[in-house]
C-alpha cells in the first residue's frame, strides 16, 4: 500500500470517527469492528447525502477498508453491498460541474498572452503591472504544462525548472508526480519568453518588496513563496476576469485532453503520457509510447496550429 493510499485511507476513516464523536459517541469505546454495524452505516453514508455520489462511496469505501484489513474474520457482507450500491451509483453519476469551464487550449493560451502582452501597456503601478505579467504566465504555463497543484507551486528555480543550453526544461522529482516517477517537459518557445521574462524581470520585482532570498519559481506579491491554496484562489479569480468562469489548477488538465481529443483522434492517445497518468483503464484507452518530453511539444504544436487556423 503506498502512502498516498494510505493517506486516502486514513482521511475517509477519520470522516467516520468524526461522524460518530457526533452522533454516536457511546460507539468510541467498543471494540472499532463492533462500531459498523449495517443500520449505522447507512445513517453514516445517509448523513453524506449531500455530497457528490463519489464522495460518498470515497468514504464509505475507505471505512470498510480499513476495518476489513485490520479484522478479516469479521463478516462484512452486508456492509460490502452497501459500498458496491454506492459505487455503482458513482459509475452512473453525471457531474455538471464542469459545464461551461472546459474551453478551449487554444483561447486560453491566447488571453493568458494577451494579459502578459498588456502588463507592459497598461497603466498602474509598477507591481500592478508585475502581477499582471505574472499572473498572465501562469495561466499560459498550465495552458501547455497542466500539472498539478502541488507541483506547480513546488516548482524550484535551478532544481526543477532548469536552463539546458537554449532549451528552458520542466522537470519534476518523483513525489511530485502521481506515478511517483521522473517526469519532465520542455517549456515550449510559444511561452518560453513569458517564462524568462518573469524569472529575469519580474520576480526579482517581486521579492525586492519583502526582501526575500529563496529559490520557488512563483511568489506572491511580497516575493515570498505561493502556498498550494493561495495559487488555486489566484488561478480563479484570474480566470473569471478572463473568461467569466473560474478555472480551478485542474481543470485545466481536463481543457488539455478535451482540447487534443477534439483536434485530433490520433492525439488522443498522447492524453495519458502529457497527464503522468497510469493506471488499467487509463493504460487501456490511451497507451502510447512517447516520451513526455515529445508529448508536451507536440501538444505545444496543437495548440499553436489552432490558434493560427491550421
Amino acid at each position: 500500500m503506498t502512502e498516498q493510499t494510505l493517506g486516502m485511507i486514513m482521511r475517509g476513516y477519520g470522516k467516520w470517527l468524526s461522524w460518530l464523536s457526533k452522533v454516536h459517541p457511546e460507539l468510541l469505546s467498543v471494540h472499532p469492528a463492533d462500531r459498523l454495524d449495517l443500520e449505522t452505516f447507512v445513517s453514516f453514508i445517509e448523513s453524506n447525502a449531500h455530497l457528490s455520489p463519489h464522495t460518498q462511496h470515497f468514504y464509505a469505501d475507505t471505512t470498510l477498508r480499513l476495518l476489513s484489513r485490520c479484522f478479516p474474520d469479521r463478516e462484512w457482507g452486508q456492509v460490502k453491498r452497501a459500498v458496491l450500491l454506492l459505487q455503482g451509483r458513482a459509475k452512473a453519476y453525471v457531474s455538471h460541474r464542469k459545464d461551461g469551464r472546459i474551453l478551449s487550449g487554444a483561447h486560453v493560451l491566447g488571453e493568458a498572452m494577451e494579459l502578459e502582452t498588456s502588463a507592459h501597456q497598461s497603466t498602474g503601478s509598477d507591481q500592478q503591472r508585475a502581477l499582471r505579467q505574472r499572473n498572465g504566465t501562469i495561466i499560459a504555463f498550465l495552458a501547455l504544462i497542466p500539472i498539478r497543484r502541488r507541483a506547480l507551486t513546488s516548482l524550484r528555480l535551478g532544481e526543477s525548472v532548469v536552463i539546458d543550453g537554449d532549451d528552458l526544461l520542466i522537470v519534476m522529482r518523483p513525489d511530485l508526480t502521481k506515478t511517483k516517477s521522473h517526469w519532465e517537459t520542455l517549456v515550449p518557445t510559444s511561452i518560453a519568453p513569458l517564462l524568462v521574462r518573469y524569472i529575469q524581470l519580474t520576480r526579482p520585482a517581486l521579492m525586492i518588496q519583502g526582501g526575500h532570498d529563496h529559490n520557488y519559481l512563483w511568489v506572491t506579491n511580497r516575493g515570498a513563496p505561493i502556498s498550494d491554496t493561495s495559487m488555486g484562489t489566484l488561478i480563479r479569480n484570474q480566470t473569471r476576469k478572463l473568461f467569466g468562469v473560474p478555472i480551478s489548477p485542474h481543470l485545466f488538465r481536463d481543457i488539455a485532453a478535451t482540447t487534443m481529443a477534439r483536434a485530433s483522434p490520433e492525439a488522443v492517445g498522447n492524453i495519458r503520457s502529457l497527464l503522468d497518468h497510469r493506471g488499467h483503464e487509463t493504460a487501456e484507452k490511451y497507451y502510447n509510447h512517447a516520451t513526455a518530453l515529445e508529448i508536451g511539444r507536440n501538444h505545444a504544436q496543437l495548440i499553436d496550429s489552432i490558434r493560427q487556423g491550421d
